[in-house]
């Protein structure tokens, strides 16, 4: 089957506003297949609304409750009878399920009763977040049991990494799973000088400090703690850095309070909240020494790609399935998951700036993929399932 004249849909239980991994993946997928094919995305009406016209490809909401205590809600797409009749009239040929909860138990329903493959993409540490919201290991095991039971029940199960896919294979799951790698949406910039200095004057960075940066949600379990104590060893030795904090998040009002109780240097530590301006990001990207993510929730963290693609490179905790990426000490660093050791690593990356830079230019040259390399691979493998499927169900 040619890829080109390949019709899918995407199936996520979350899309913007809210703005994750997650969401950039299949906003890129559904974007670049609409370009030479079609794709649409399926998922659910949020807390918040947004103007789905703004984006180039067919958006589906669907039902949900509204969970008050937290960002997400639950989508209820078996209960929208609409839902299906937007999937025959589009005649899609193949689902893709980004989540195993309920939009993807959908998509792999509905496929079966369509006779066309669901492809799912294990992207996130299920247990984890159920650990941490419930704070019992029995719950959490129950929840990834059944996320084993819906990768056992589609066609093609697929990992944004190597990690990744052990920590599904860790959960139970003994099938093949197919490493499809994340992209970047970022490119080094013609005006690098003109982003830096715009960032620096924006959030009033001095030239002269040692800059580490740090974008994502503001959630306990991306160890932002780890964060900062490891900030407030370097600050008790000098006041030669600054640490720059992008993103919110439902921990956050926690981290900032945190903070407060390290009594940093006034100015030292900044959070500057979400930013969307991708040029404001591109200048703070530019700006910084060295990209600090030392999570170990994280399996194919789309900054660590993003900072590479403006060679810039990442601090990482070693054995994380983040710190997959990057050769160490060649395209990155990584350090033992305690703030002594990032500390130590920290010092030494900043202590041969030319070093720093070259680890930077090697990151941007071996580590980052655009998504339109990504999409043509993903186009193509959708076509190999289809084909396949079709064969072994005797479809025309």
């Amino acid at each position: 089957m040619n890829p080109s004249d390949i019709k899918s849909a995407q199936f996520l239980d979350a899309y913007y506003p809210l703005v994750d991994g997650v969401v950039n993946t299949v906003h890129n997928y559904a974007n670049l297949m609409n370009k030479s094919a079609y794709s649409c995305v399926v998922a659910p009406k949020g807390h918040h609304s947004f103007n789905d016209k703004v984006l180039p490809y067919d958006v589906f909401r669907t039902a949900s409750i509204k969970v008050p205590i937290a960002e997400y809600v639950i989508p209820t797409p078996k209960a929208d009878r609409g839902l299906r009749t937007f999937l025959n009239v589009k005649k899609i040929d193949i689902f893709h399920a980004h989540s195993p909860f309920t939009e993807g138990s959908f998509a792999a329903s509905c496929a079966k009763k369509l006779s066309i493959p669901c492809v799912a993409t294990f992207h996130s540490k299920y247990y984890d977040d159920a650990l941490h919201i419930t704070h019992s290991k029995a719950i959490a095991r129950i929840v990834a049991n059944n996320i084993v039971r819906f990768y056992n029940s589609v066609d093609s199960v697929w990992s944004c990494s190597e990690g990744t896919a052990e920590t599904l294979r860790s959960y139970g799951y003994k099938g093949d799973i197919f490493v499809m790698d994340n992209g970047s949406s970022m490119s080094y910039p013609d005006n690098p000088d003109e982003l830096r200095e715009n960032a620096r004057k924006q959030f009033d960075l001095p030239a002269d400090k040692n800059l580490l940066l740090f974008i994502g949600h503001q959630i306990w379990h991306k160890n932002l703690g780890l964060i900062l104590d490891t900030f407030k060893l370097l600050c008790d030795q000098s006041d030669d850095y600054i640490l720059v904090i992008v993103g919110d998040g439902y921990d956050a009002d926690k981290i900032r309070k945190y903070a407060d109780s390290l009594s940093f240097p006034d100015g030292a530590v900044r959070f500057v909240g979400k930013i969307v301006d991708k040029d404001l990001i591109q200048g703070l990207y530019l700006s910084a020494g060295l990209f600090f993510f030392p999570s170990v929730y994280d399996n194919s963290p789309l900054v660590v790609r993003e900072a590479a693609s403006l060679g810039v490179p990442s601090l990482l905790t070693e054995g994380s399935n983040a710190a997959e990426a990057v050769k160490k000490d060649f395209s990155g660093f990584t350090a033992a998951e305690n703030k002594v050791a990032m500390y130590s690593e920290i010092v030494k990356a900043f202590s041969d700036r030319q070093r720093l830079k070259e680890i930077g230019e090697n990151a941007r040259q071996t580590i980052p993929k655009t998504w339109e390399q990504i999409v043509s691979q993903v186009q193509e493998k959708y076509a190999e399932i289809i084909e396949k499927y079709r064969f072994e169900h005797q479809l025309t």
